[in-house]
């Protein structure tokens, strides 16, 4: 267990304009620009973790990149629910997304778009699998501010955490079939078809599901990844041991199987609109 930011495994820059800081559990990503690599890896991910993997080697018009970010600005926009915070949500899942893309550290098994209607997923954030151990990870993404009340950075970007852990508590340990039914149709959406991570996956979730059908589900039994975005200048940083301290509480408190956390900084979430705005 990593304790106070011991245990440093990388410091770097992931790409220009994101540094990143892994330590053994928990790793922290500060994006100090919209560079123009962001940008690209935007353009090269957006339909596949919009619509899935097998829908972005489609050559239907729907599934177009012009038509993806179009579709984007649409439900970023949309008249019911179009509050500050559902924005924050939307760019703050989209980047998560993203930066998963590039590392490669998981492969995503759900689609950032909802494909019932042009709201938010019903359910698990993410559902994410590891192919070196055959895990199934379930992911909750919390985006925001710092409040008035936080002291700094850290403690904004623990209360994001601490906000995703209690609400993926809670779930994971309600007697609610459809949140599982959501993740099994999110997979076979979003992962490439004939392949062993989807079969894999939709084997794990499957047994998620008759777990809670029989009423057995329980937190202690998931790998979770909290994830807490933080739209904050980056003249203060979340502090790295901060995050150190909540991951050594939350893993020695045993109430998930495994846990890892990310926190993204970035210092608006305009520009990312912004930019994407400009391309549609």
């Amino acid at each position: 267990m990593i304790l106070e930011g011991e245990g440093v495994l990388d410091v770097m820059e992931l790409i220009p304009g994101v540094k990143k800081e892994e330590y053994s559990g928990y790793v922290l990503y500060h994006i100090e620009s919209l560079s123009a690599e962001l940008k690209g890896e935007i353009r090269n991910h957006l339909v596949s973790v919009c619509h899935g993997t097998d829908q972005s080697k489609s050559s239907s018009k729907i599934y177009s990149y012009k038509a993806t970010v179009k579709e984007f600005i649409r439900r970023y926009n949309t008249r019911k629910g179009s509050t500050e915070d559902r924005k924050k949500g939307m760019i703050g899942e989209l980047l998560i997304h993203i930066i998963l893309e590039i590392e490669g550290r998981f492969s995503v098994a759900s689609p950032f778009f909802n494909m019932e209607e042009r709201s938010f997923k019903k359910g698990y954030d993410v559902a994410l699998f590891d192919s070196n151990t055959s895990a199934l990870w379930i992911a909750e993404v919390k985006s925001g501010e710092k409040q008035s009340a936080q002291k700094d950075a850290s403690a904004a970007g623990i209360g994001l955490i601490n906000t995703a852990k209690n609400d993926l508590y809670k779930r994971l340990n309600d007697e609610n079939e459809s949140l599982w039914l959501n993740a099994l149709n999110a997979a076979r959406v979003s992962m490439s078809n004939c392949t062993h991570q989807k079969d894999a996956v939709i084997k794990l979730l499957e047994k998620c599901a008759d777990d809670s059908v029989r009423g057995i589900n329980s937190s202690s039994n998931h790998n979770v990844v909290l994830v807490g975005v933080l739209f904050h200048p980056m003249t203060e940083r979340i502090n790295s041991i901060k995050i150190g301290k909540k991951y050594g509480k939350i893993a020695k408190d045993k109430i998930f199987d495994n846990v890892f956390i990310i926190t993204i900084q970035k210092q608006t979430y305009e520009a990312v609109y912004d930019f994407l705005e400009s391309e549609a």
